[in-house]
Order: C-alpha cells, then structure tokens, then sequence
C-alpha cells in the first residue's frame, strides 16, 4: 500500500546507501534506528525522519495484533469489536474510527515524504 511501511522502510535503506559513503555510522538493520540516525546525521530533514519513525511504530503496532488475531486478509466490516479494540489500543487511538484515520493520515503523510525524497 502507498504510504505504508514498505515506502518506510525502502527510504530508510536507499537514504542510508546515500549517506553512509561520507557518514558510515547512518547504517543500521532496523529502520526506526536508521531514520534517527540519518536524521542526526542531516542526512533527512528531522520532522520527516519523526514523521516516518511514528508511522512505522504505527504500522508495526497494528501489523503485530493483526498477525495474531487474523488468518488471511483483515476486513474491518467484519472485524470483532473486541478486534477493533485491540487495533485502537495499539495505535493508541480512542477507538478504532479514530485509528483508521490516523492510518490513512499516516499513510499519506509517508507516501508525501517518499515522493519527495525520491525524485
């Protein structure tokens, strides 16, 4: 999906390809490390490297419940309310409308970056 933690994590990695000839210590296997670090570095802009970090824990923290609780694709229509509460919780949204449009904000404030970044 646009926006979502594929486009995070493939900045993360080309941005450090990028860096680390001047600045090997950008290098990192996980990419909330690497953002920070290539941030710190000045290699990406701070507020985008923030932006791009709270995405990722956003989408790593819905991904790991529904890893758990779903078999096949996630259908929010036919979603348990116990389910959705579970999503909320982990996207610390006070339910799950709110963290549907955190997702989609998100998503879209990530596929921003990642266009900017990359042309």
């Amino acid at each position: 999906m646009a926006g979502g933690l594929v486009d995070i994590e493939f900045i993360a990695q080309i941005w450090q390809l990028i860096a680390a000839r001047n600045q090997p210590a950008v290098l990192d296997q996980n990419t909330i490390m690497s953002l920070r670090k290539l941030s710190n570095a000045g290699a990406i802009d701070a507020g985008e490297a923030e932006a791009l970090i709270a995405a990722a824990r956003l989408e790593h923290g819905l991904t790991q419940v529904l890893r758990i609780a779903v078999d096949g694709p996630f259908k929010p229509e036919s979603a348990t309310r116990g389910l959705k509460a579970l999503l909320a919780r982990a996207s610390d949204s006070p339910d799950f409308s709110a963290a549907e449009a955190g997702l989609v904000e998100a998503e879209a404030r990530v596929r921003a970056i990642f266009e900017r970044l990359m042309t």
